[in-house]
């Protein structure tokens, strides 16, 4: 599985591009640590411990950790076999640093120095990040959160100081398409959170095109650069 296949399997289920919560899993931190062999050059620390060392792991991790959930990340072999599994799949798809086949979203694969063929690697299984127990444990948690303790909570609403602002940033004219008979703009949640009302995460458009980032037919890239296009 490449990016692109990643990333559609991402869109057709309205999930972010990424796995949101990555520098909090702790699959992530078992994955990095043994792919990059941390236990060789840094025996004193632990996992955790020896990645916050060298700031690939945030200070309050441990506080806002989320734990391995069912079968744990497993490695066997040396330096010239070996076979892995129960990776997280981001860290051979995206991190090239500490990526074992890179560019490819595997989670389990062996290596074989002596295999005579030309082929030495091997992907086995390969895994988007919403078949991670992790992440689902995440779904489960903040959904909860939201039903059951805080049942009154609301989309906190955008002031209208903000909004006088992307009104005048826009000029009145939707920045996505020439449309200029706009009778009503929306207002779009750049980092799809609701209660990130800065001004730097918001834009205003009108409701064809707010309509088309929903659907993922319009990307976060694109939306991005369409908002830095505006500062221009």
């Amino acid at each position: 599985m490449n990016k692109e296949q990643y990333f559609e399997i991402s869109k057709t289920n309205n999930l972010p591009l990424r796995c949101p919560i990555l520098n909090y899993c702790t699959r992530r931190a078992f994955t990095i640590y043994f792919n990059s062999n941390y236990g060789k050059y840094d025996q004193d620390n632990n996992v955790i411990k020896a990645l916050q060392k060298d700031g690939t792991l945030p200070a309050d991790f441990e506080k806002n950790k989320i734990e391995l959930q069912g079968e744990s990340p497993t490695w066997i072999g040396g330096n010239n076999n070996y076979y892995f599994s129960d990776m997280c799949p981001e860290v051979n798809l995206f991190d090239s640093s500490n990526s074992l086949f890179q560019n490819i979203a595997c989670v389990e694969g062996d290596y074989d120095n002596y295999n005579r063929t030309k082929d030495k690697t091997r992907v086995i299984k390969c895994q988007h990040f919403s078949e991670c127990p992790e992440f689902n444990k995440y779904l489960f948690e903040r959904d909860k959160n939201i039903k059951f303790h805080n049942p009154k909570k609301r989309r906190p609403s955008i002031p209208q100081k903000i909004k006088t602002l992307l009104q005048k940033e826009i000029k009145s004219k939707c920045p996505i398409c020439p449309s200029e008979d706009v009778e009503h703009f929306q207002i779009h949640h750049i980092d799809e959170n609701p209660e990130n009302n800065n001004f730097e995460n918001l834009l205003m458009l009108c409701p064809t095109c707010h309509s088309k980032i929903t659907k993922k037919d319009i990307t976060v890239e694109k939306v991005l650069e369409f908002k830095n296009s505006l500062k221009k």
